[in-house]
């Protein structure tokens, strides 16, 4: 068990603010000890970390809060995060090699970590820019549901933020590689991605705009936290096609709705479509739906017939 003062620091919330998380959220219920004092229990403790990694990562306090108690279940009294079971597989259906990259997260090891992803990306890494199908089969039955797996052992305290981060970065460059070797063309409307602002979780985006490019689209990949403002210079300054934004989180609802009223104004030439987790929460835009071949299909439907992009 931990004072106060102890969890504080293990977390990296100032005394103050752990103080009002109890109180105003309810996140975490202390034990007193008989002096009267605070007293955290390991569970407290983890639960207390996701959601201060969630409030730095842009959620609000009370969205944090919220997602944090998702997470944190207990029949027998006791809080422990543990994975959403939305995102992670049966222990069956789990993909090969998911142990070897749960083990060099949690043992922070790049090497063992790059070898046990380059051999569940085989067959598409290095393969010229190969077909969407190739793309599309290995991302749906490998690397998205690793990446699931991966976000599910940091929930329930497998691995460490560390861990997760190590992971992320080595699957963002893995991907980066691949839009970059897939075949670029200059024929069609112009087709931009980007997150919008706040939102930094671009892997499944990032997969996407590879499956496109693959598709033979004409692809403008922008990245993560784009401002609205900066979304009408790039979707209506250059007369795209279409602009696909993700929400891979609640917390990202808000930021994409106001791209999406924002171009269907300045920009009503473009199709508006959106991905990930939380896209049902949006209005007027084309939702993508979670499989990767069928929403590249659906977009380049949605193209056909238009002029060129400038």
């Amino acid at each position: 068990m931990y004072t106060i003062k102890r969890a504080a620091e293990l977390t990296g919330i100032g005394v103050p603010t752990l103080r009002a998380w109890e109180r105003r959220y309810g996140v975490v219920s202390p034990v007193r000890s008989e002096g009267h004092y605070r007293l955290y229990s390991d569970s407290d403790v983890r639960a207390l970390s996701i959601m201060a990694a969630l409030v730095a990562d842009g959620w609000t306090a009370s969205e944090a809060a919220a997602e944090t108690k998702r997470r944190v279940v207990g029949s027998d009294g006791v809080q422990r995060p543990v994975a959403d079971p939305s995102l992670v597989d049966s222990e069956a259906n789990q993909p090969e090699g998911l142990d070897e990259v749960l083990a060099a997260a949690h043992d922070l090891d790049a090497q063992r970590l790059g070898r046990a992803l380059d051999r569940g990306l085989e067959g598409v890494l290095g393969d010229g820019g190969g077909r969407l199908a190739d793309f599309s089969r290995v991302a749906h039955e490998w690397l998205l549901p690793v990446l699931f797996a991966v976000g599910g052992a940091w929930a329930d305290g497998r691995i460490t933020p560390a861990g997760e981060h190590l992971v992320s970065n080595a699957v963002q460059r893995r991907l980066s590689a691949l839009y970059d070797a897939a075949p670029k063309t200059t024929d069609g409307p112009l087709v931009v991605l980007a997150l919008p602002a706040g939102a930094r979780h671009e892997l499944g985006l990032l997969a996407f705009a590879v499956g496109a490019r693959r598709a033979g689209l004409r692809t403008a990949y922008l990245g993560a936290d784009l401002p609205a403002q900066d979304w009408v210079t790039a979707v209506a300054g250059r007369h795209a096609g279409a602009a696909v934004l993700s929400v891979p989180r609640q917390a990202d609802v808000a930021g994409a709705q106001a791209v999406i009223d924002r171009l269907r104004v300045e920009a009503p030439q473009a199709v508006v479509a959106v991905g990930g987790r939380h896209q049902d929460e949006t209005r007027g835009a084309l939702l993508l739906g979670h499989d990767l071949a069928d929403g590249v299909e659906a977009l380049r439907s949605s193209l056909e017939g238009m002029p060129v992009s400038s």
